[in-house]
């Protein structure tokens, strides 16, 4: 799902190297969209602003009536959070562009293969605030 972000066809790359068969389409996401496209998984990219500026919950709560799986990138991650429950928070310093290093806690599938330590590019304002997160949410890395 397209949140207005040059990022999305990155990652819609990213998702075709896997040889999935892959659509971007602009939020708000339309019923008839999922009805046409029967997708096996949706994505929430990243975007400017807070998910309430794309009514993220509204897309979130279409996939989940279909038991679709939910993969959310920065905007798409924090729309998640705050869909069940979790809370936004401002960071004091904008992380736009800036490199940080993660501590991976459980490497999953996301982290698989990489070291307990890595720095990654961060391009964020908003956070998803760990403390406040709904129980079934695991955090997998912090900075």
């Amino acid at each position: 799902v397209d949140h207005e972000d040059s990022f999305v066809h990155t990652l819609a790359n990213y998702f075709r190297q896997t040889g999935a068969n892959v659509s971007t389409v602009r939020s708000p996401v339309p019923e008839e969209v999922f009805e046409r496209l029967k997708p096996d998984l949706v994505v929430l990219s990243p975007g400017p602003g807070t998910p309430k500026d794309f009514d993220c919950a509204a897309t979130i709560k279409k996939a989940r009536s279909r038991e679709l799986p939910v993969f959310g990138v920065c905007l798409g991650l924090q729309a998640l959070a705050e869909a069940y429950g979790g809370e936004l928070r401002q960071l004091h310093i904008p992380m736009h562009g800036k490199p940080s290093r993660i501590r991976v806690s459980k490497p999953g599938i996301i982290f698989s293969g990489l070291p307990k330590e890595v720095t990654v590019g961060r391009y964020h304002s908003i956070f998803a605030d760990p403390v406040r997160l709904p129980d079934d949410f695991v955090v997998t890395a912090e900075t």
